[in-house]
């Protein structure tokens, strides 16, 4: 009876110890990896994971507090993300939100397409683009037919 109280304590402690170990070891190789997803410096890498291993279970903490805060793919994505919002469209065209609608439209469009919203007319001597509200085309000085807005146009 004692014999078998005595080999189920032990039989319980090997297990507990092999837990331990195993818990260990995963730590320790989650640091490998996300080492290797934060740098490229290979020295780095193995610094990290001798951290990750020999003080147990202190390690990874200690890791957690000097490891780069974003992995490389993220540094990627950041880095595209600010290229496609400070690098002008690759057909050149230079579009704005419709005031209406909310789609994209070019900015030279004087009506949208989508609500027909205007926004601008024509000269029709300089063919420049005029806002609804002049009355004189201030490129070339043609009177362009809008009344001004005063008392006695009203």
């Amino acid at each position: 009876m004692i014999a078998d109280t005595a080999g189920l304590l032990v039989l319980g402690l090997v297990i507990v110890i092999v837990y331990v170990v195993v818990l260990w070891l995963a730590l320790a190789f989650y640091v490998y990896r996300d080492a290797r997803q934060r740098s490229t410096s290979p020295s780095f890498v193995l610094l990290s994971t001798m951290v990750g291993i020999v003080p147990p279970f202190l390690g990874p903490l200690i890791y957690f507090v000097i490891r780069p805060p974003h992995t490389l793919e993220e540094d990627r994505s950041f880095a595209l993300e600010e290229q496609a919002l400070l690098d002008p469209p690759l057909d050149g065209v230079i579009t704005r939100p419709c005031p209406t609608c909310g789609r994209e439209i070019e900015k030279e469009f004087i009506v949208c397409p989508y609500c027909r919203t205007q926004f601008a007319r024509r000269c029709t001597s300089c063919d420049r683009s005029l806002r609804l509200g002049w009355s004189v085309c201030p490129y070339c000085a043609t009177e362009v037919g809008a009344h001004a807005l005063t008392r006695s146009g009203r």
